[in-house]
């Protein structure tokens, strides 16, 4: 049980990867399987018509064939009659003249249809022709009775005066049955195979031209009487039987390649022309999606074009709508920050000057102090309310230079603080001055709390970036690790609130990663400080 429930996700498992991935190639696939399935159900109805209509055209040839046969027979001297035998036969029809038909043979449908048919095209003859489908059964079986017939007959030629040489003596009329294999005998039948059945036999009565000769020959004599009607008493009856045995009644072989081909080609130019059809249609999901990813990352591009069908433009007009009214929103807000502090910043300034003529000195300190913070805070909120706008143009930039440059730059000042990389290029889209800042806040966060600070940078599996920061500082316990990004947050217990600025440092660095798509992760850092794990996505084409 487990190992068939295995096999059954691994199918599974191998579906979903067969499967595509892009609504363009699922709109093929489903196009390519409608076209498969239609041309399958199709070409089997079809190829059933084609084989009925070949089976009856054969049918009918064959009917129309000893129809005419017979009529020469009719308009021939008996003489005669084995040189026109001979000219009809063929590989796939033999011809013998027979006394009376074979009576035990079944009537089907298709025969009395085929029989009808024939007598139709003989004008109706007194005594109604015949028409049998042997299958493999009955054909062994009148072979095998033939077989006795010759044996039988053959027996009684040999007591007989004279021999075979007496009986070829004999006029035609007297000799023309199937007891006679010297003349138009059984022997026409034997090259006919009964594993190529069904086969069609027909029996054609023969009335000779002028009529004198209708009671003159065996059939004339003898009277079957079981009620068949082939040798009624009141009824004219024919000097000899035409009897056609013809193979290749079998329905046609399917083609079973050349409609493999025909559906292989149709599926490929249809494969073809849905595939431009649907990726002209999913073009302009792609560029919303763009779009929209780049409004992700703070950018404000320009409309999206309303092309397509009636849904994309639909869903283009109101991704634009929608662009609008944040870039508006985000335009308000910041106006409406900067007009606070620019409101702030003159009181602010107005008390700084009253301040100075405070007599007591130490309270003269204290309100200094107290509007200095106050200032600081605008200029952080200020700060953190460009950030969140994000009005740096994006550029693409070497983003290994940009983080090795900080590192060094830091170095250079005597801060403990190292890079590892493996050196490579990473061209990558991103506003420099918000990465650079992001970046520069959390290294100054670890120098502050850290003896030693150690940057990284690596590829993700999905194609992202990572840059590790990590410190050997007292870190942050789980518990507060999400708080520390609100702003304003600061921590009492394990970080110098004197040094701890004003708390919307990693508040800044989070807007600005996030604004690229990105996210920051605080974990245990290796050395027990705590590390710094930021996430770029990778660029969305």
């Amino acid at each position: 049980v487990h190992r068939r429930g295995v096999e059954k996700m691994n199918l599974r498992s191998f579906g979903s990867r067969l499967w595509p991935k892009t609504l363009a190639g699922q709109l093929v696939l489903l196009i390519l399987g409608a076209v498969i399935l239609t041309h399958v159900v199709l070409g089997f109805l079809l190829a059933e018509e084609r084989r009925d209509a070949v089976l009856t055209e054969r049918r009918g040839g064959a009917l129309a064939r000893v129809a005419a046969i017979s009529r020469v027979l009719a308009a021939t001297p008996s003489e005669n009659w084995r040189d026109v035998l001979k000219v009809g036969q063929s590989p796939q029809s033999v011809m013998r003249l027979v006394e009376q038909p074979d009576a035990d043979l079944p009537m089907s449908d298709i025969s009395n249809m085929l029989s009808a048919r024939l007598n139709q095209a003989l004008d109706g003859p007194a005594v109604p022709a015949r028409v049998h489908i042997l299958s493999e059964d009955d054909c062994r079986e009148v072979e095998a009775r033939e077989k006795d017939d010759r044996k039988k007959h053959h027996d009684d030629d040999d007591v007989r005066d004279g021999g075979r040489d007496h009986v070829r003596e004999k006029d035609w009329k007297k000799s023309w049955g199937r007891y006679y294999p010297s003349h138009i005998g059984p022997r026409f039948f034997d090259h006919l195979d009964c594993v190529e059945a069904p086969l069609m036999q027909i029996s054609v009565p023969i009335f000779p031209s002028g009529g004198s000769g209708a009671q003159s020959g065996p059939a004339a004599s003898s009277g079957s009487g079981d009620g068949s009607g082939l040798n009624a008493p009141d009824v004219v009856q024919p000097v000899v039987w035409l009897e056609a045995r013809i193979n290749g009644m079998a329905p046609p072989p399917r083609v079973v390649l050349a409609n493999i081909l025909r559906v292989a080609i149709s599926t490929l130019l249809i494969g073809i022309i849905a595939y431009f059809l649907a990726r002209r249609m999913t073009r302009s999901w792609a560029v919303l999606a763009q779009a929209a990813d780049r409004v992700g990352r703070g950018d404000y591009p320009e409309p999206v074009p309303e092309k397509g069908p009636i849904e994309i433009r639909r869903a283009a007009k109101a991704f634009n709508r929608m662009t609008a009214r944040l870039k508006r929103f985000v335009e308000d807000r910041t106006r409406m920050l900067a007009a606070i502090s620019h409101d702030l910043r003159t009181p602010i300034t107005s008390l700084r000057l009253r301040a100075e003529f405070v007599e007591d000195g130490e309270n003269r300190a204290r309100i200094i102090e107290t509007l200095n913070e106050m200032e600081q805070m605008v200029e952080a909120a200020m700060t953190f309310a460009r950030e969140e706008t994000a009005n740096e143009k994006t550029r693409k930039i070497d983003i290994t230079a940009l983080t090795e440059a900080i590192v060094e730059d830091l170095m250079e000042t005597g801060h403990p603080i190292r890079f590892h990389g493996d050196g490579a290029s990473r061209v990558y889209p991103c506003r420099p001055l918000s990465i650079k800042r992001a970046l520069g806040n959390l290294i100054s966060n670890a120098l502050t709390f850290g003896d030693l600070v150690e940057v990284s940078l690596k590829p993700a599996d999905d194609g992202g970036i990572w840059i590790e920061i990590s410190d050997d500082g007292p870190g942050i316990p789980p518990e507060q690790r999400d708080q520390v990004f609100e702003p304003f947050f600061r921590l009492e217990t394990s970080r110098n609130r004197e040094t701890g600025g004003i708390g919307l440092g990693l508040a800044i660095a989070r807007t600005a990663i996030r604004a690229h798509g990105g996210e920051i992760y605080l974990e245990d850092a290796p050395a027990g400080g705590l590390l710094a794990r930021i996430y770029l996505p990778p660029i969305a084409h």
